[in-house]
């Protein structure tokens, strides 16, 4: 099981950390992290990661293409057109095209999400549908071959639903266990709905900051322009 894995400068650790732990427990795995260039790749929690491979030198048909999400490191991304040709190249080929958190706008501006249901982190998700997506609010979202998880933590349920989906549900029963994954957040206000109106406001206030969706406009107008949607 090949799973070819984007790490961008900046991308979001836990994004990348979960899901690559589930998949890690798939029959036969393999993996190689890419970007642009070899070698370190920072994350946004000071953590690095080494790209193994670079755009030409790595599998061109995965079975897994895999793309984290970020902040204002995404953000950039979408401006970036070697990277979205890149993702729309490889995941025209690739058996599974996957994401977690805002991800999936990556995919979508690749032209990879048009008329599949996906997920996304809460403040971008309803944006998804610039790029002709389903924009969904479930925890992780399998349509046809496109898997989409939420934010962040969320790469968990979509890294053993994968597992699931893969290898089958006896096999991510086991994995669920091995990652003794039966979460109590000591909070409660993970989800924008659970959340109460102090601190929804505040929170929405700082991601409004790190996640500047009057760009999307652009970058569709863009993406249309260059022929991906």
């Amino acid at each position: 099981m090949k799973v070819l894995a984007l790490a961008f400068p900046g991308f979001k650790f836990i994004d990348l950390a979960g899901p690559m732990q589930a998949f890690m427990m798939l029959p036969g795995f393999s993996s190689q992290i890419v970007w642009q260039d070899k070698g370190i790749v920072d994350s946004d929690a000071g953590v690095s990661v080494q790209a193994t491979e670079d755009f030409g030198s790595c599998w061109k048909d995965p079975d897994i293409l895999f793309v984290p999400g970020n902040t204002l490191s995404l953000f950039k991304q979408l401006q970036d057109d070697r990277t979205l040709d890149f993702i729309a190249g490889v995941g025209s080929r690739a058996t599974w095209i996957t994401s977690v958190c805002n991800g999936s706008l990556l995919l979508g501006a690749a032209g990879l999400l048009k008329g599949y249901k996906a997920a996304s982190y809460w403040y971008t998700r309803e944006h998804l549908a610039l790029f002709g997506a389903i924009p969904t609010d479930a925890r992780y979202v399998i349509d046809r071959n496109r898997a989409t998880g939420g934010g962040m933590t969320a790469g968990i349920d979509f890294g053993l639903a994968m597992i699931g989906q893969i290898a089958g549900e006896a096999v991510g029963r086991v994995a669920e266990l091995s990652f003794e994954y039966a979460p109590q957040p000591p909070f409660g206000t993970g989800r924008p709905e659970l959340a109460d109106p102090a601190t929804l406001a505040h929170t929405t206030e700082i991601v409004k900051q790190l996640m500047p969706v009057q760009e999307l406009e652009g970058v569709r107008a863009r993406c249309l322009t260059m022929g991906r949607l």
